[in-house]
C-alpha cells in the first residue's frame, strides 16, 4: 500500500494529499502494463480499484465542494471531473469483477490508464492552481488533515450509482464503506463466492422467469387447441 502520510504540515495541504494519489495509481498502471502473469495483474488491478475508489470517494466529498462554492467558473471544470470521475468507476467495477485470464481485462485496465491519465493531467493543470488561489494555506492544511482522516473510512470499491455530490455522497459513502471494508475482512475469494452466488441467484430468477411465460404460453395454446376439438359441430337443417 502506498505511503500516503508525511510528516511535514506543508506536504499534507490538501493538494499534496491528492498528488500524491495521483503518482500512487501512476506507479501502479505502469507496473500492470510491465506484468505478465494472470496473477499479478489481479493482484495490481485490485490495488488500483481500491486507490482510486479511496481517492475519488474522498475528492468528490471534501475537495469539489469547495470548489464550486468558491465560483470563478470551477463550477463547470467540477462537472466534467465528477463525469470523468464516474465513468472511471464503471470501468474499476467491471474490472473488479472480471477474471483477470479474460481476454479483455488487461485492454480495460489500459483504457482506465488512459482515461485517468487524462484526468489527472487536467485536474493539476487547471483544478489545483485555482485551488491554491482561492484557498489559504491554512484551509489547504485543514483540508489535507481532513482528506487524510476520510481516507481511513472511505469506501474501497467502486459504487457508480451512488451519489457523487454532497450531501447524498457522504451518507452514502458511510454505508458503501461498511460493505466494502466488511468484504476486505472477508477476504476476496468469499467475496467472490458471494458475488457468484448473486449472480447465481439473478440468472435462476430470470431463467425462471422465462420458463414461467414459456409455460404460460404454452398452456395457452393448448386450452386454444382444447377449445376448438371440443367446440360443437354446426348442424344445418
Amino acid at each position: 500500500m502506498p505511503n500516503h502520510r508525511n510528516p511535514s504540515s506543508h506536504a499534507n495541504d490538501a493538494l499534496a494529499v491528492l498528488r500524491r494519489d495521483h503518482q500512487a495509481v501512476e506507479q501502479l498502471f505502469r507496473r500492470f502494463e510491465r506484468a505478465r502473469g494472470a496473477p499479478e495483474r489481479r493482484r495490481l488491478a485490485a490495488r488500483i480499484v481500491r486507490e482510486l475508489s479511496v481517492h475519488t470517494a474522498i475528492e468528490e466529498e471534501l475537495l469539489y465542494p469547495v470548489l464550486r462554492a468558491r465560483g470563478d467558473g470551477a463550477g463547470d471544470r467540477v462537472l466534467v471531473a465528477l463525469e470523468e470521475h464516474h465513468l472511471a468507476k464503471l470501468a474499476l467495477a467491471e474490472i473488479d469483477r472480471l477474471d483477470a485470464a479474460d481476454e479483455r481485462f488487461a485492454a480495460k485496465v489500459g483504457v482506465l490508464a488512459d482515461s485517468v491519465r487524462h484526468h489527472v493531467q487536467e485536474e493539476e493543470r487547471e483544478l489545483f492552481p485555482l485551488a491554491r488561489r482561492t484557498l489559504s494555506e491554512d484551509d489547504l492544511r485543514r483540508l489535507g488533515e481532513e482528506l487524510l482522516r476520510r481516507r481511513e473510512t472511505a469506501p474501497t470499491r467502486p459504487h457508480p450509482a451512488a451519489p457523487d455530490e454532497p450531501p447524498g455522497n457522504a451518507l452514502a459513502n458511510v454505508g458503501a464503506a461498511a460493505l466494502d471494508r466488511g468484504r476486505d475482512v472477508l477476504g476476496r475469494g468469499l467475496a467472490r463466492v458471494l458475488d457468484r452466488s448473486r449472480d447465481v441467484v439473478e440468472q435462476a430468477l430470470r431463467r425462471g422467469e422465462l420458463a414461467a411465460r414459456e409455460a404460460r404460453q404454452r398452456l395457452g395454446r393448448g386450452l386454444e387447441r382444447a377449445g376448438r376439438e371440443v367446440r360443437p359441430t354446426p348442424t344445418h337443417r
